[in-house]
């Protein structure tokens, strides 16, 4: 007799709890067709946005220009271990609100990966040069250097377009000739970007 209660016991509570994670399954589902469906102003001031596909997102523009041609145009100029990263660059670059001609243009001048990429690349998924901060315990060394070591590329560029927007975008800082001097660069790195950035524009998505 006490087996058998202690079994309906059981039955009930495992029921109560599989209907529980039902819904609350629903409704993170729910969330996020919601939120893949907004536009990239609301998408972009969300707080959970690195744990969104934004890979998913079809109808992002930049100045009117569609994410997948831009990502073309930047795939033109991506070779070696960063080739066909030019969606990634493009979709996430847009939904953080910074220019996706700018990020690209800074990756391949820090990176040389529109010809052959960089030991720190093909090493570390360093695509940015970023430093290592060794009182961070969520960060690696770079075979025991100053630089920093990603898990992969995607976590790379995700972190570098991020810098991008809170260091400078928030300081209403936007092109190169306004970035150089906060980045610790000199002007000839300022047009260098620049023109890496008109090459990729004007390139061709055949």
């Amino acid at each position: 007799m006490i087996r058998k209660i202690v079994l309906i016991i059981l039955v009930f509570l495992f029921n109560i709890i599989f209907v529980n994670a039902i819904n609350t399954s629903n409704i993170l589902i729910d969330h996020y067709n919601i939120v893949i469906k907004t536009n990239k102003q609301t998408l972009s001031n969300n707080n959970i946005i690195d744990e969104l596909d934004v890979m998913l997102e079809t109808d992002l523009t930049y100045n009117n220009e569609d994410s997948d041609i831009i990502a073309k145009k930047i795939n033109n100029y991506l070779k070696n271990e960063l080739a066909g990263y030019g969606e990634l660059i493009s979709k996430y670059s847009i939904v953080n609100e910074v220019n996706p001609y700018l990020i690209a243009g800074m990756i391949i001048e820090d990176t040389s990966c529109d010809t052959n990429c960089s030991v720190l690349v093909k090493r570390c998924n360093n695509v940015s040069h970023d430093l290592y901060e060794k009182d961070n315990l969520n960060e690696a060394s770079c075979f025991g250097g100053s630089y920093q070591k990603f898990n992969t590329l995607d976590e790379s560029i995700k972190s570098f377009i991020k810098y991008v927007k809170n260091n400078f975008y928030q300081n209403e800082l936007t092109t190169p000739g306004t970035i150089y001097k906060t980045y610790k660069k000199d002007v000839r790195w300022a047009f260098r970007v620049n023109q890496n950035i008109d090459k990729i524009k004007n390139s061709s998505i055949n």
